[in-house]
């Protein structure tokens, strides 16, 4: 295991090298160890779309029907 000395500052933070600006879960163990695992926000309509094949079958047929169009503006 390579393991590397870390110190949190006074607002409880660490700096994990080679980790900029990721996501983690954190789960303190009862030994009171901590666990770190990657992870990412999905929001409820997409993980239903990774999920559904159904879902994801109607809708590529839609957008290959020529009839549905996205308009999307820039900001």
């Amino acid at each position: 295991m390579d393991y590397k000395f870390v110190v949190a500052d006074s607002r409880s933070r660490v700096v994990i090298a080679g980790h900029a600006n990721e996501q983690f879960l954190v789960e303190e163990l009862w030994d009171g160890s901590i666990r770190l695992e990657p992870a990412r926000i999905v929001s409820d309509a997409q993980f239903e779309y990774d999920n559904t094949p159904e879902l994801r079958e109607l809708l590529d047929r839609a957008q290959k029907s020529g009839r549905v169009t996205t308009r999307r503006h820039r900001v």
